[in-house]
């Protein structure tokens, strides 16, 4: 036995001498062209060594490498893919009997790797090797079989030195412009066994700023296996710092669970490092960013609970969640926000604009108005597409919204999009002391996409709504209106011209600012038209109604009643919107009657009708003179009754008695007037 013994020690230490004297007797540098050779089979492309090749078998097995490139493929902008001006590898020994793998240190230095894609798409990281297809598949197959036992046959792995040292990525894409650079990239990776902690720290340098990156997983191993395990993971730098820290599983997909902190410092830097710079309005938006919540991410379903969201000066919480894996993503989200003021989101207003909401128009801009006005509606196609790419199921709550000068109080809105069909339901809308209610369903999925819209005004103070969304400061009083529209088609003109529906509208205890109605139905000589229409004028009335239809594009309209003590007024006509034309008769009724809201609208009296005609932009307005005689003389005994037991007087002539006054400059005085009176 102890013969043997000593055979046996005698053979290892002769081993371990052949080990540690064979390398000073073996030239590796003789093999670079058999290296060389099995790298074009495998690759197609040539390997070039153009350093020394170091080799040593004991304690460790170390190898070194240096001054190493593959060849680009023959378009490649660049000479290589790869260059590698060291790799060092070094392994223990004695633990490989024992199916451990030790790796005191693995090392990369100066690593740079080219990928591109030329202008037909070909990229070059698709390899074109000699080797037969049937060893292609047998390696194949034999990879797919060893998968099951990958974590066993790495359950000895151990990492000792493993770092990338100054390495550096570039991506071309010729066929898309596209050319990003990944440089001064240092990566460390720490792991003392599989089912220890793995740590992993690197940093980067991309477009002029240090990205830094680490990863903590507590049992890689568990991870490997199907099981969860614990992952921090966190990303830093100037434009934007993100964290996660919560666990990890790969089993028949990857999940993770854990809590998520994104932390932008200025949305408006961001986007520009990144190549996608975006106009702000203001300086003071687009700033910072800040995002949290409870992320769950299983496959293709991610879930986002506990959100918390600010954004420059706007809040907001809620969940989402996201599933992909059916035909088109699934986006279901409750979102609940303080007051949204997105004033400082929206371009500032433009001169024109200004003008023309003040009754300022004049000179070039006006021109450009009218010709705007005057042309027809847009007649391109209208593209839906976008609506059949996602479903949604939003629930939206805001406590208010700012709009420039259009305040809007509590809100709550609900989308639903699915297969094309879009339902927004607007269920509370504060609006000005009253409410707003409506809903609008867009169908896309239909051949020729159908809209119907239904809303509901209710108790809403006219002048400051007006005042604020138009500059429109003319009338007041209490708002309530109800509408039900139906349209089809796939552009602008077709849906306005298949408009159809009904609504109807009442303005309760106002005001119109800016004429004296009663006082120029009692005078229609030119004085009384210059003097009525006055900013220091004005006519309350009770209650001002209508009701309309709508076939066609064309508004009808046969009711409209303006009820005030010791006047009326009513009219009737129609609108036809697709030529952008009106045909509409006022008429002002001078009366005996003190009585307002729930007067009788139909009291007699001396009428002096308007007729309004022509396009919208530049609408006729002349007195009905001829209609207003062939009224009043069908029962002159009823309006010398009606108009005679209110007060004041009535005076019939048509001119002030000049020779420069007449009948002619009365009738152009009520257009100026009008347009005095609406700001155009």
């Amino acid at each position: 036995m102890k013969k043997i013994l000593l055979s046996i020690g005698g053979l290892i230490l002769l081993v371990i001498a052949v080990l540690l004297i064979a390398p000073f007797f073996i030239s590796l540098e003789d093999y670079k062209p058999e290296i060389a050779a099995k790298a074009k089979e495998a690759t197609g492309r040539d390997l070039k060594i153009g350093g020394k090749i170091s080799l040593s078998l004991f304690p460790t097995v170390a190898v070194e490498v240096n001054d190493v490139a593959l060849a680009n493929y023959d378009q490649g902008q660049s000479k290589d893919m790869v260059t590698l001006e060291q790799m060092a590898l070094e392994l223990q020994v004695m633990p490989l009997l024992s199916s451990e793998v030790v790796i005191d240190r693995f090392v990369l230095v100066k690593p740079v790797i080219n990928l591109e894609v030329d202008k037909n798409g070909k990229p070059n990281w698709e390899l074109e090797g000699t080797q037969d297809p049937a060893s292609d598949t047998a390696a194949a197959e034999s990879s797919e079989s060893s998968e099951g036992g990958s974590s066993a046959s790495l359950s000895g792995l151990s990492l000792g030195d493993v770092r990338i040292q100054d390495g550096e990525l570039h991506f071309t894409d010729l066929s898309s412009g596209t050319k990003e650079d990944i440089e001064a990239l240092n990566l460390e990776i720490s792991l003392d066994a599989l089912n220890e902690p793995l740590s992993l720290d690197g940093r980067l340098d991309w477009k002029a700023e240090t990205i830094n990156l680490k990863a903590d997983i507590a049992n890689l191993e568990s991870l490997m296996n199907g099981a969860s395990t614990a992952l921090e993971a966190s990303v830093s730098s100037s434009p934007v710092n993100f964290s996660f820290n919560g666990t990890a599983q790969q089993a028949s997909a990857f999940a993770l669970a854990g809590a998520l902190d994104l932390d932008v410092p200025s949305v408006k830097g961001l986007t520009d490092w990144v190549g996608a710079p975006i106009e702000r309005q203001n300086e003071e938006t687009f700033g910072q960013l800040s995002v949290k919540g409870q992320l769950d991410l299983n496959g293709p379903v991610v879930a986002f609970d506990d959100v918390s969201l600010a954004f420059d000066a706007l809040t907001a919480q809620g969940a989402l969640k996201i599933d992909s894996s059916g035909a088109v993503p699934n986006i279901v989200a409750a979102l609940s926000t303080g007051v949204l003021d997105i004033t400082p989101y929206l371009p500032p207003e433009t001169a024109a604009t200004d003008d023309a909401s003040t009754g300022n128009t004049s000179g070039e801009a006006a021109t450009a108005q009218s010709a705007s006005a005057d042309q027809g509606w847009d007649d391109t196609p209208i593209d839906f597409s976008g609506l059949k790419s996602v479903n949604t199921d939003l629930a939206l709550k805001s406590e208010g919204v700012q709009i420039r000068k259009i305040t809007i109080g509590v809100s709550e809105l609900g989308i639903l999009l699915q297969g094309g069909k879009l339902t927004a339901d607007l269920k509370q809308l504060a609006l000005y002391d009253g409410q707003a209610r409506g809903k609008v369903v867009l169908d896309s999925s239909k051949a020729t996409p159908t809209t119907a819209i239904n809303f509901d005004l209710s108790g809403v103070q006219a002048e400051p709504l007006l005042s604020d969304s138009a500059d429109f400061e003319k009338l007041l009083g209490t708002l309530s209106s109800k509408a039900n529209l139906t349209t089809q088609g796939a552009s602008q003109k077709a849906m306005v011209s298949n408009l159809n529906g009904t609504g109807d509208f009442i303005f309760q205890d106002g005001a119109v600012k800016g004429v004296n109605i009663p006082g120029l139905i009692r005078n229609v000589s030119l004085d009384a038209l210059q003097n009525s229409f006055d900013e220091a004028q004005s006519t309350d009335f009770a209650e001002l109604s209508g009701t309309y239809t709508i076939q066609q594009g064309v508004v009808n309209n046969q009711d409209l009643s303006m009820i005030a003590p010791l006047f009326r007024l009513s009219g009737k006509g129609t609108v036809p919107m697709p030529p952008k034309t009106l045909n509409y008769r006022l008429e002002p009724k001078l009366v005996g009657d003190l009585e307002g809201q729930g007067g009788d609208s139909g009291a007699k009296g001396l009428a002096v009708p308007l007729m309004i005609t022509g396009s919208w932009s530049n609408p006729k307005v002349a007195p009905d003179l001829a209609g207003a005689l062939t009224d009043q003389l069908k029962d002159p005994s009823a309006l010398i009754e009606g108009v005679t037991s209110g007060e004041g007087g009535v005076k019939l002539p048509l001119g002030d008695g000049d020779a420069a006054g007449g009948v002619d400059e009365v009738i152009e005085k009520p257009k100026d007037a009008l347009k005095k009176l609406f700001g155009n």
